[in-house]
């Protein structure tokens, strides 16, 4: 196996850029007992600012109290008393961690037993941290799988991954088994729509918002308008809205 598939191919152990990931997905981090502490103190760091943010690592039994030191002074009076009490809070939480030994031992198992497994069985067992790594920087087979996650996030964050295809973007617009979010950001991103198959794979798609569709319309040709005028599978509003485009393009011909 040469370094570029060996790199594809281990799961959960690929770096994190939290800047490219939302604010809710930092938050899913914040909150999730099994991500490292490392991460967790990345995320203190760069969302100090972010009170909600920071009440999520509050709460997070697997995040040292140190690791509130360097930025103490910078919370607001509200959130350091939370600090404070977070001693007596977070009991709540330990049943729910998940100790540093075992994680070590787990990734080893997870390494161990990764060939065997079918990408789809690997992705299972990964941590939300891991999931999220991995939909930004893994390869293609698990981006298929990923962008189907129920969780938004994770989703959204395939769509990002440097990585990915026209090829990869046309068939997630197409497909009726994606959030209708990814539908939504492939529709804003000026340069996938540029190109005409991903444009009429999102209008074509009746799981993609009814106003993204409305909104490329005019950039349909007419030969889609006409059967998008007839098609029972597209919103209402958008064969309706087709048919006014054609009615409103045959007067300027007369």
């Amino acid at each position: 196996m040469d370094q570029k598939e060996e790199n594809e191919n281990v799961i959960g152990l690929l770096p994190l850029d939290l800047q490219h990931l939302s604010k809710n997905a930092l938050r899913l981090l914040a909150t999730d007992p099994g991500v490292d502490p490392v991460l967790l103190e990345r995320i203190l760091v760069l969302e100090k600012d972010d009170p909600e943010t920071v009440r999520c690592l509050i709460r997070n039994p697997a995040l040292s109290d140190s690791a509130f030191d360097p930025v103490l002074e910078e919370l607001s009076e509200e959130l350091r008393r939370e600090v404070d009490l977070r001693q007596k809070s977070i009991a709540l939480y330990e049943e729910a961690a998940l100790p540093s030994t075992k994680r070590v031992k787990a990734k080893e198992e997870f390494k161990e037993t990764d060939g065997k497994k079918s990408m789809q069985a690997r992705i299972q067992q990964l941590t939300m941290g891991d999931k999220l790594a991995y939909a930004l920087k893994g390869p293609k087979e698990a981006r298929a799988i990923l962008v189907r996650d129920p969780n938004r996030e994770i989703a959204l964050t395939v769509i990002k991954n440097p990585k990915i295809t026209d090829g990869e973007v046309e068939f997630f617009a197409s497909s009726t088994n994606v959030c209708e979010e990814v539908h939504r950001e492939i529709g804003k991103n000026r340069e996938w729509c540029k190109k005409y198959s991903i444009l009429r794979a999102l209008v074509f798609n009746p799981k993609t918002p009814a106003g993204i569709s409305l909104e490329k319309l005019p950039y349909m040709k007419d030969k889609d308008l006409q059967f998008l005028c007839k098609s029972k599978n597209v919103p209402n509003a958008v064969s309706g809205g087709a048919k006014r485009l054609l009615a409103k393009k045959r007067k300027k011909q007369h």
